[in-house]
């Protein structure tokens, strides 16, 4: 048997928290239930969620998937150099009001170490050079501390794969041209960029092809107790963009499963299409922020060198039955 990869999470989950995007949980799931990987630990960013909601989320994750041991480390709670409640008020213009979460932030679960995730991120890497694949589902401050702390980081993690931009055409997420995660915190995204490490880059192009439907959600309602649960968050969820965005109709019975693709990429590379691209972003432009250039030598003359591997197709038959088979329960034993 293939000895699996090892891998640290970065993300700002939000599964379960009411009102919050769910695909950082169904992501780091879907993780833990593929024999591919081995999950290491689970580094936490501000972003969907404020990083203590989000520390909160996946201690309560891992403990439902039965992993209560697993190292939740708190990390960056604003970014690099931006005052986050702007962003907040875009997010909030677009997503609409949402459901105040229960229960008192004095209830929430910490961290499992005072560690600061960025310092875990140096040290796993170090103490493991090129063995430990992160995989970053969130606005990429967590990295570009790590990058500041040791920029050694760079050379000791064997890949990061992360999800950002867009290759093949604009983003149209939290803007017209940028996607979430490269809106939060540009200017932590463009420091990963130009850090020489090996990069791989699932955009929004390709996330935006993988859905989960209220059949797939009664699928997953048909699982065991934990894909029970997930299929109601799901519906919940689903049930929340319909009535926040009643023209658009992807969200009419579905939502978008941007993170799961991510993780999918790791266990099988072969679900997407590669292609090797000069990917940048100008953390310095207020008109496109967050508008992520990736140049597959077809828009710059003389093109600069790739930096990266970028996603321009992606088997989106074949995500869906590895994502409702592992999350369903019915492979985690195989």
């Amino acid at each position: 048997m293939t000895t699996p990869r090892r891998i640290v999470i970065d993300t700002d989950p939000g599964l379960g928290e009411p009102g919050s995007d769910i695909d950082d949980g169904l992501a780091i799931a879907l993780a833990l239930r593929s024999p591919e990987l081995r999950v290491e630990g689970l580094t936490v960013v501000n972003g969907n969620v404020e990083v203590d909601a989000g520390v909160d989320v996946a201690r309560r994750l891992t403990r439902r998937m039965g992993h209560p041991e697993l190292p939740v480390l708190r990390g960056a709670d604003r970014p690099l150099l931006r005052d986050m409640a702007p962003v907040r008020a875009l997010f909030d213009d677009v997503i609409g009001d949402r459901p105040t979460a229960p229960g008192a932030t004095a209830d929430r679960l910490g961290p499992t170490s005072p560690q600061h995730a960025a310092q875990y991120l140096v040290d796993i890497t170090a103490a493991h050079p090129g063995e430990i694949t992160v995989v970053a589902i969130g606005p990429m401050t967590n990295l570009a501390l790590a990058l500041r702390l040791d920029p050694a980081f760079a050379r000791n993690v064997a890949e990061i794969v992360m999800m950002a931009g867009s290759a093949t055409g604009y983003a149209q997420n939290i803007t017209v041209v940028g996607d979430f995660n490269a809106y939060v915190d540009p200017e932590a995204l463009a420091m990963v960029l130009a850090s020489g490490a090996r990069i791989r880059m699932v955009g929004i192009d390709q996330t935006s092809q993988v859905r989960l439907t209220r059949a797939d959600a009664a699928v997953l309602r048909g699982g065991d107790a934990f894909g029970q649960w997930a299929g109601e968050c799901a519906l919940a969820w689903i049930d929340f963009l319909g009535k926040a965005f009643p023209q658009r109709e992807e969200h009419r019975d579905a939502c978008f499963l941007h993170d799961p693709l991510v993780v999918a990429a790791v266990i099988d590379p072969g679900l997407l299409t590669w292609e090797a691209a000069h990917v940048a972003i100008d953390p310095g432009s207020e008109l496109a922020r967050g508008l992520v250039i990736a140049d597959r030598g077809l828009a710059l003359a003389p093109a600069a060198p790739p930096n990266a591997s970028v996603a321009t197709h992606t088997d989106t038959a074949g995500f869906g039955r590895l994502f409702l088979e592992r999350v369903t329960g019915e492979a985690a034993t195989d």
